[in-house]
């Protein structure tokens, strides 16, 4: 009877962490937004860059 009490609070903690989970793969996270951002704009410029030569500045 001890095993079934304790599969019972295994399969309800398996829930609740499966659960968070799910949660915090879809919430919003603004800082890791902007710095995929600037980072993907850093490697925008440093691609333009490398393309572009002097004379085509100018």
């Amino acid at each position: 009877m001890q095993t079934t009490n304790t599969v019972r609070l295994t399969d309800t903690l398996e829930r609740d962490l499966l659960a968070k989970a799910i949660d915090q793969q879809f919430r919003f996270r603004p800082l890791r937004s902007i710095g995929k951002l600037v980072s993907s704009t850093a490697t925008f410029i440093a691609r333009a860059r490398a393309q572009t030569n002097m004379r085509d500045m100018v």
